[in-house]
């Protein structure tokens, strides 16, 4: 799992990783197509790092790369369990900041969106790797 949101991960980055190298130019156009299904990666909301843009919105930025964080401190020891109660509650920054900048109260912050996605990416690969092995107890016993 973790060599997955790894790659899924570095594909966000795919600016970069092509002008590095210049060989995955042919994969472009298929992870663009790939991330847009799962972002709305409108232009002026992709995270901009070192004069590259990712393939993602700077939310969804975060949520991937929060799944990431987690699944390394999983891998290296560090197992919390979490609630669907937690679940929810630290999806509230994230949900106050998309209704807040959709209704302009405030305009949108790719800081602010990326770290409201990173707190829920880190938590909510928490709760679903509790409900992956969750799932494989059930199946085994």
């Amino acid at each position: 799992m973790f060599i997955i949101i790894l790659i899924w991960c570095l594909g966000i980055l795919d600016e970069l990783l092509l002008d590095l190298f210049p060989s995955l130019f042919y994969l472009f156009p298929f992870l663009k197509y790939n991330y847009s299904i799962v972002c709305h990666t409108q232009s002026d909301k992709l995270l901009n790092y070192f004069g590259y843009h990712t393939l993602v919105c700077s939310r969804c930025s975060g949520i991937y790369f929060g799944g990431l964080i987690s699944i390394i401190l999983i891998l290296i020891g560090f197992e919390k369990s979490v609630s669907t109660k937690q679940l929810l509650l630290f999806s509230i920054p994230l949900f106050l900041d998309v209704i807040f900048t959709t209704l302009n109260i405030y305009p949108y912050n790719h800081l602010l969106s990326f770290v409201t996605g990173l707190l829920l990416g880190s938590i909510g690969f928490s709760y679903i790797h509790k409900l992956i092995l969750i799932l494989f107890i059930k199946q085994k016993g």
